[in-house]
């Protein structure tokens, strides 16, 4: 990990000390991770909102119990016959 050091004025590191503290608990290296991927270019930002949207995917079905390899095949499975049928009525 790299460690950044940035000057900054008063001001502008005390709103974010605030921002960080209400929306990321305090996590300053997590708020500081967010405000740069607000930088980043449009087609960067899609493949980072993907991730996040993989990531929360991932976590709720852990919560749910998970699946087993069976059921990702079927699931997979359906989902290509709906594609293939869906693709054949247009």
């Amino acid at each position: 990990m790299t460690e950044l050091v940035f000057k900054v004025d008063d001001d502008l590191a005390a709103r974010f000390k605030e921002i960080s503290q209400k929306k990321f608990r305090g996590n300053d290296s997590k708020a500081f991770k967010y405000a740069l991927k607000s930088l980043l270019s449009e087609d960067e930002k899609k493949v980072l909102r993907f991730e996040e949207i993989v990531q929360q995917i991932q976590k709720e079905i852990k919560q749910a119990g998970g699946l087993t390899g069976k059921q990702i095949d079927e699931y997979i499975a359906a989902y290509r016959r709906l594609k293939k049928n869906s693709e054949k009525q247009a």
